[in-house]
């Protein structure tokens, strides 16, 4: 296998929901409730730890692209998922002031979180074979450069669960003559979610409203109301 990004051997996975994210949720309920993985295809597979394997990708990245060449995306999202969570409730129409989460590099910053993004989706369509063309994810990370047609949403979220929850849900497709022209997915965090979206230009969704994109982003952001 070689690494998607820059097609050197292969040799690690990523996690599938950030280390730090699941040790903010978890962290103090692991002594007295054990912790469960869900999926559509595999159920209550007790994680031991959060090193597992069943909470990483498949080894589909080299070692500098999942570590050196994409750690600054990674400690943006450390850095907005942390001001995310300090929020004691999240609202649709919330306002969000990137300039106390990012103070004097907003633009830079939410760029680096939209590439944290990048990163996993394209691990999520190489390690599922999705019939999405990759070479746009790789340009994105190798260049520093957003991608066109990858948009985020922050939303509410709630699974009635006392103890929290973290993970991502399946990817949802949408097809036009045999093409894959929208998908969408969720990276789950407790009371939140963001949601993530491949859409061509062309299309217009409902999931797109209160979506951000590094090319349109401001110093406050809306919390979506879909």
């Amino acid at each position: 296998m070689k690494c998607w990004i820059c097609g050197d051997e292969a040799s690690t996975g990523e996690h599938r929901t950030k280390k730090s994210d699941m040790r903010a949720i978890f962290g103090h309920v692991r002594q007295t409730k054990p912790l469960y993985w869900n999926a559509s295809t595999l159920r209550n597979q007790q994680v031991k730890g959060l090193d597992t394997r069943i909470l990483k990708f498949n080894d589909v990245l080299c070692s500098r692209c999942n570590n050196e060449r994409t750690q600054p995306y990674d400690r943006a999202w450390e850095k907005l998922s942390k001001y995310l969570r300090s929020k004691p409730t999240l609202k649709g129409g919330d306002r969000i002031d990137l300039g106390k989460v990012f103070p004097g590099s907003v633009h830079r910053s939410m760029l680096q979180v939209h590439l944290f993004f990048v990163k996993l989706f394209g691990c999520s369509i190489v390690e599922n074979s999705i019939p999405i063309d990759i070479s746009g994810f790789s340009k994105a990370i190798l260049h520093n450069t957003a991608h066109p047609k990858i948009h985020l949403a922050i939303s509410p979220y709630t699974d009635g669960s006392t103890f929290g929850s973290a993970g991502h849900s399946d990817l949802d497709t949408a097809q036009l003559n045999g093409r894959i022209v929208y998908a969408t997915w969720l990276y789950i965090l407790d009371r939140f979610s963001i949601r993530v979206m491949y859409a061509e230009p062309t299309e217009h969704r409902k999931g797109l409203i209160d979506s951000w994109h590094p090319s349109s982003i401001r110093k406050c952001l809306h919390v979506s109301t879909f």
